[in-house]
């Protein structure tokens, strides 16, 4: 595929292509640093895995802009093999001096043909402002000049660690920590086979109990092979996983879990996953429990970690309180734009 553009041409890259995807790999890693400056962004091995992935629940499609032969920008185009097959997630990113040329949207649209070809009706992309003073705001002006409306807004926060001593004994002593009537268990990278059963249905609970705002969303089915499949991406992406669990006794049924995977390449910088308690265990201290726990293990058995990121809703007033209380605090600001891919594209 190669899309012109005015003095540009956009093409797919073959993951296979070691050449080809170290182009692209290079601009994104750039602006990873642009955006984040002393951070370690991406690894390699987590993008190139992905792109590899041809049997998870997610396809992912790099592309690239060139001028003069030389890539100026790249995107990522994700859709979906399971559920939400109307809905396509794009992110665009332009070399700095290469900005303000239709380099970008070269990329959106040539991203947008794909979707509509197969069958999507939606696009949509999360953008991020860090909060420090002198970070320009470039992705919303992009966005609301294409035509995307923001559906949900979202905060990114992090919390440092190792804890100082005081913070995590607190923590460890806050009687919300150990909630009654339920417990608490950790495991690393795989979900044991006696709790599969509830692991599939936490999957998809979290598609149906967490805040999306505007945006129009599958309830997710799950299974085992859906299970052991995002295990194996995750060891392809050279990621370690820690996970908490919430047993109710009574019942010896999982109500709820936490999730913090860890780039063993970079392992400085761990990412918060999904965190759950199903509805009607809620208002019993679960989620601060969940996290307090998963925290510490993450601190116990990774001592390279030196922050967690996480993501909240704006409205999820419940976890953002949770967050606050152990020690997150803000990074950036985000939104999710979301735009009909043009009747014309989909219809072709």
């Amino acid at each position: 595929m190669s899309v012109p553009a005015p003095d540009a041409s956009v093409a797919a890259v073959d993951p296979h292509d070691t050449a080809a995807f170290d182009e692209w790999f290079a601009v994104w890693h750039a602006t990873d640093a642009e955006k984040w400056p002393g951070g370690p962004g991406w690894q390699y091995a987590e993008r190139l895995a992905m792109a590899l992935d041809e049997d998870g629940p997610d396809e992912n499609q790099p592309l690239v802009a060139r001028r003069g032969g030389v890539v100026v920008g790249v995107a990522n185009l994700k859709m979906f093999r399971r559920e939400n097959r109307h809905l396509a997630r794009l992110e665009v990113r332009v070399l700095p001096e290469h900005r303000r040329r239709g380099i970008g949207t070269a990329l959106l649209e040539a991203a947008e043909r794909v979707a509509a070809a197969t069958g999507r009706r939606e696009l949509a992309g999360l953008d991020e402002t860090p909060v420090r003073p002198d970070y320009v705001d470039i992705a919303a002006p992009f966005a609301r000049h294409l035509g995307f409306t923001v559906a949900q807004r979202m905060v990114r926060r992090r919390v440092d660690l190792p804890l100082d001593d005081e913070h995590a004994t607190a923590l460890r002593r806050n009687p919300k920590a150990s909630p009654a009537g339920y417990s608490l268990l950790t495991f690393v990278d795989h979900w044991p086979d006696k709790y599969l059963d509830d692991r599939c249905e936490l999957g998809r609970r979290m598609s149906t109990d967490v805040p999306v705002g505007e945006q129009e969303v599958d309830e997710e089915v799950w299974d085992t092979e859906r299970v052991r499949a995002l295990e194996a991406s995750l060891a392809a992406q050279n990621r370690a996983k820690v996970i908490t669990v919430a047993r109710h006794d009574a019942s010896d049924r999982l109500i709820g879990f936490t999730e913090v995977a860890i780039p063993l390449g970079a392992p400085e910088s761990a990412w918060q996953h999904d965190t759950l308690v199903v509805r009607e265990h809620r208002g019993h201290g679960l989620g601060f429990a969940l996290k307090v726990a998963n925290l510490l293990a993450v601190q116990e058995r990774y001592s390279a970690v030196r922050r967690i990121n996480t993501w909240n809703a704006e409205e999820n007033a419940p976890m953002i309180a949770v967050n606050e209380e152990i020690g997150c605090r803000v990074e950036a600001h985000s939104a999710y734009w979301q735009r009909p891919i043009a009747t014309s594209l989909s219809s072709a």
